[in-house]
C-alpha cells in the first residue's frame, strides 16, 4: 500500500511537472513576455489576486516587461489603447464564464450575463432608467440627498464652534447607497439621515473579497467543489445576510403602486415588460438584477468620489481652480443642481483624472477568446483569457505624462499634455458592455463635488498620500479620508 501511494505521488509530482515545462517552454503564449513564475501555473496570479495588491503586481509588470504581459498559462494583460478596440469592441470575443463564476443553469441571469442575448435582453429592459430624460426624473433624489449630508455637515460645523473633522469615504458611501437604494427599491436606507452606515454598506468590502475568492477558485475544476468550502464563514454570512435582504426590500418594491412609471430601475423593467406586451423580463431576473445593481451603482460611485477627493484634497493649486469655477458659477447653493453642474469644464476635468488615479475598476473581467484571434497587432490563440486592466493602463507612462501626478488639465482642451494617449481612458469601459450606469454615475459625483466644494473651506486631516496604495478586492478596501470642514469664508456663520 505504501509503494503504491508512493508510486501515485510520484506520477502526480510528474504530471505537474510536465505541466509546468508545459506552460513555460512549448504553450501557444510562451513566446509573449511576462515572468515565469506567472506563466507556469495559475497560482501565482491567484496569490496576487488575494493578496488585496494585483492592480499593483500588474502595473509592476507592465512597466518591466512593456504593453502586453502573460499574467498566467492562459492569460494576456494589455495596456494599450488599440487592445480596448480589440477586445472589447470584437463581439467574438465574449465575457468568459469561469472568472465570473456565473451557474447560470441553476441562478437567475441578469444584466451581467455570460449570455449575449441574456445580456442584451437585461440592458435594454434597464436603458429606461438611465436615459438623460430618467436622469431628470431622479433629480430631486439626487439634490436632495446629497443636500441632506451638507446640512448634517453644517450642523456639525455649528454644534462644534465653527468647524468640524467627517470622513468622507464613509459619507460617500452613505450617499451614494442611499440613492441605490431608492432607485432600486424605492425607499432609502436613510444612511445620510442617521450619519451612520447601514449594515449593507458595512459588508460592500467583503462581498468583492468573496468575488474575487471565487474568480480564483474557478480556475480549479474539478477542486473547485471542495475548495468553496474555503470561503470564510464570515464572507458566506454577509453574502446571505445580503441575498435575503435584497429578496426582502425587492418583494417591498413590488408591493409599491406601478404608477412610479421609469422613476426607478424596477419601474423600468415593469415598463419594458408592458411596451413588449408579455414578461421579457420576469420577477427573478428583475430581482436578481436589483442584487447587483445596489452595489454595482452605489460602490463603483462611492470609490470614484473617494478617489477624486483623496487626490484633490492633497493637490492645493487644482482645489483653489476648482473653487474659483464652482464659486463663480453660483450666487447661492440653491442655484447648483444636475442641469447647471453639467455646464463645469474643469470639475469635469478633475473627476476624469481623479478616475484616472483610483478606477473604481481598476480590475478587468477578462474576455476569453473563441478562435485566433488579432490583438494589439499579434495573433491570440483560441483560448486565452485577455483584458485591459485599468490601473496599470491609466498610469502607463506610455499613456500619460506625469502617470502618478494628479493633474487635471491634462482632460482639458488645452491640455500641458498634447501627447497624452486620451484614447486609453476608458473607465467605463467601451463596447456592448460599457457601464450602463455611466451619465447617472458623472451626474452624482458633479453634484456632490460642487455642493462640498461651494459650500466648504477643506482640509485634508488622514489620508493615503495615492489612492492606489489601498487594497484592492474586485471592490477597493478604502481607508479613511478624514476631512476638516468649515463653512467658506465670507458665508453665514463662517468662522472668522
Amino acid at each position: 500500500m505504501n509503494v503504491t501511494a508512493s508510486h501515485l505521488a510520484v506520477a502526480i509530482a510528474l504530471v505537474i511537472a510536465s505541466k509546468i515545462l508545459y506552460n513555460i517552454y512549448l504553450h501557444p503564449l510562451r513566446s509573449y513576455p511576462g515572468p515565469k513564475l506567472w506563466a507556469a501555473t495559475r497560482l501565482t496570479w491567484t496569490h496576487a489576486m488575494q493578496s488585496g495588491q494585483y492592480h499593483r503586481k500588474l502595473h509592476e509588470l507592465h512597466t518591466r516587461y512593456g504593453p502586453v504581459v502573460r499574467i498566467a498559462p492562459d492569460e494576456l494583460s494589455y495596456t494599450t489603447p488599440d487592445a480596448w478596440r480589440d477586445i472589447y469592441g470584437n463581439r467574438s470575443i465574449p465575457k468568459n464564464a469561469v472568472w465570473a463564476g456565473q451557474e447560470e443553469q441553476k441562478h437567475p441571469v441578469s444584466i451581467v450575463s455570460t449570455n449575449e442575448e441574456t445580456h442584451l435582453r437585461n440592458r435594454r429592459a434597464l436603458t429606461g432608467a438611465f436615459t438623460e430624460h430618467a436622469i431628470a426624473e431622479h433629480a430631486s433624489v439626487l439634490e436632495d440627498l446629497v443636500g441632506l449630508m451638507v446640512t448634517r455637515f453644517k450642523e456639525s460645523i455649528t454644534s462644534a464652534d465653527g468647524k468640524t473633522v467627517v470622513d468622507l469615504v464613509d459619507w460617500t458611501n452613505f450617499l451614494t447607497f442611499d440613492i441605490s437604494g431608492l432607485l432600486s427599491y424605492g425607499t432609502s436606507f436613510s444612511s445620510v439621515s442617521h450619519g451612520r452606515a447601514h449594515p449593507w454598506v458595512e459588508i460592500s468590502c467583503s462581498f468583492g473579497k468573496g468575488i474575487a475568492l471565487m474568480a480564483s477558485i474557478n480556475f480549479f475544476a474539478p477542486l473547485n467543489r471542495a475548495l468553496k468550502f474555503a470561503m470564510p464563514k464570515s464572507v458566506m454570512e454577509k453574502m446571505e445576510y445580503h441575498k435575503q435582504l435584497a429578496h426582502e426590500k425587492f418583494m417591498q418594491r413590488l408591493a409599491m403602486d406601478d404608477g412610479r412609471g421609469k422613476q426607478d430601475y424596477v419601474g423600468s423593467i415593469m415598463a419594458y415588460n408592458a411596451d413588449k406586451g408579455e414578461v421579457k423580463i420576469p420577477d427573478e431576473e428583475i430581482e436578481a438584477n436589483m442584487t447587483l445593481l445596489i452595489f454595482a451603482g452605489s460602490e463603483t460611485t462611492s470609490t470614484a468620489l473617494a478617489a477624486v477627493l483623496t487626490q484633490l484634497l492633497q493637490a492645493p493649486a487644482a482645489l483653489e481652480s476648482l473653487e474659483k469655477e464652482v464659486r463663480a458659477a453660483f450666487q447661492s447653493e440653491e442655484d447648483i443642481n444636475i442641469e447647471s453642474v453639467a455646464r463645469l469644464e474643469y470639475l469635469g476635468a478633475v473627476i476624469q483624472e481623479g478616475i484616472r488615479m483610483g478606477p473604481p475598476a481598476s480590475i478587468a473581467l477578462p474576455r476569453v477568446t473563441q478562435r485566433e484571434e488579432i490583438v494589439a497587432g499579434q495573433r491570440v490563440p483560441s483560448g486565452t483569457f485577455v483584458s485591459v486592466n485599468q490601473y496599470p493602463t491609466f498610469r502607463s507612462p506610455s499613456n500619460f505624462t506625469q502617470p502618478d501626478s494628479f493633474i487635471p488639465e491634462r482632460f482639458l482642451s488645452g491640455s500641458p499634455f498634447g501627447s497624452d494617449r486620451l484614447e486609453a481612458f476608458h473607465p467605463f469601459l467601451m463596447g456592448r458592455h460599457k457601464c450602463i450606469g455611466q451619465k447617472l454615475a458623472l451626474t452624482i459625483m458633479r453634484l456632490t463635488l460642487a455642493r462640498l466644494v461651494y459650500a466648504f473651506d477643506m482640509r485634508v486631516v488622514q489620508t493615503v498620500r495615492d489612492f492606489g496604495e489601498q487594497n484592492t478586492y474586485i471592490f477597493w478596501e478604502k481607508k479613511p479620508l478624514r476631512v476638516e470642514l468649515r463653512l467658506k469664508a465670507g458665508s453665514s456663520g463662517a468662522a472668522a
